[in-house]
C-alpha cells in the first residue's frame, strides 16, 4: 500500500512507494518537476505552436501530474492546438487516493478530467483526446501507433523497473516517434543513456530540478536548438561501451 500524501517544497503533493522505496516526484517540487523536467524540457509547447497539434506518449501515469501540466501549459500558450496523449501505467492507484493530487492541479477542470480518465480509460473533448492504458508498457507498446512528438519517460528507477529502461523498449518507442521528437526523463544514469544510444536516440542533458540531477533528453534525429551535450568524460565512456570489447580507439 502507498503511504499518505507528502507535500514537496513547492507546496504540491507527491507520494512514497514503500515497495520501491521511492517518491513519485522530486521533493524539491512535484509540480516544479512536471513543468520543468517534462513540459518545458520536451519543447512540447513549441511543437504544438509549430504544428497546431501534438501527440504525447506518457510512460508512467503515476499521479497524473506530468500529463495534466502538459495539457495546462499547451492550452494556455497555444489555444486551439489539438492534443492527444496516450498514457501507460502498470499499477494504477485507486481514484480516492489520486483525487487529492488531481485537486492540487492549477485548474479545477483538470481534476474532473483526470478522475474520469482513471475511471473510464479515456477523455475526449474538442481538441483534446486522452487514453489511459493499464498494462505492462513493454508489452503494450507493440499495439500503440505513432507517430509521437514527445515522450515523458517517468517510471520508477532502473533498479525497480529495468524493462522500461532497456534498449528494446526504448527502440520500440523511437520507432513510433516523429522526426525531431524529444524524449525526456529524470534519470541521468550511464546505463540509461547507453540504452538510449543503443536504441538509436541522440542524447543530451536535461534540466536540473532542485537538488536532483540534470536528467536526460533524447531526440529522434537532430533538433534545433541542439540538445545540451553531456559531460565529455561520460561521453567517452559511452563511446567505448558502444564500440564493445576489442574495438578500441585507433
Amino acid at each position: 500500500m502507498v503511504e499518505a500524501t507528502i507535500l514537496t517544497r513547492d507546496g504540491s503533493p507527491t507520494r512514497y512507494h514503500p515497495r520501491y522505496q521511492q517518491h513519485y516526484h522530486s521533493l524539491s517540487g512535484a509540480h516544479l518537476e512536471a513543468r520543468m523536467r517534462y513540459v518545458v524540457a520536451s519543447r512540447v509547447v513549441e511543437r504544438a505552436r509549430d504544428q497546431g497539434k501534438v501527440r504525447i506518449l506518457d510512460v508512467g501515469f503515476g499521479l497524473g501530474t506530468n500529463l495534466a501540466w502538459a495539457i495546462h501549459e499547451i492550452q494556455q500558450e497555444v489555444p486551439g492546438a489539438s492534443i492527444e496523449i496516450v498514457s501507460l501505467e502498470r499499477e494504477l492507484l485507486p481514484v480516492d487516493v489520486l483525487l487529492p493530487h488531481f485537486r492540487a492541479l492549477p485548474e479545477t477542470r483538470l481534476a474532473r478530467m483526470l478522475r474520469d480518465l482513471v475511471q473510464t480509460g479515456e477523455w475526449i473533448e474538442r481538441n483534446l483526446r486522452l487514453q489511459l492504458i493499464c498494462a505492462e508498457a513493454q508489452i503494450e507498446i507493440d499495439s500503440i501507433e505513432g507517430p509521437f512528438d514527445t515522450v515523458f519517460l517517468d517510471p520508477f528507477s532502473p533498479r525497480c523497473n529495468p524493462e522500461l529502461w532497456a534498449s528494446p523498449f526504448l527502440a520500440a518507442i523511437r520507432s513510433r516517434m516523429a522526426q525531431g521528437g524529444i524524449l525526456t526523463t529524470y534519470s541521468c544514469a550511464r546505463s540509461v543513456r547507453l540504452s538510449l544510444l543503443r536504441a538509436g536516440w541522440e542524447i543530451g542533458v536535461g534540466p536540473r530540478v532542485g537538488s536532483k540531477s540534470s536528467g536526460t533528453l533524447a531526440s529522434c534525429g537532430s533538433v534545433l536548438p541542439p540538445l545540451v551535450a553531456i559531460d565529455p568524460k561520460q561521453s567517452r565512456w559511452l563511446v567505448r561501451q558502444l564500440r564493445g570489447p576489442g574495438d578500441g580507439e585507433t
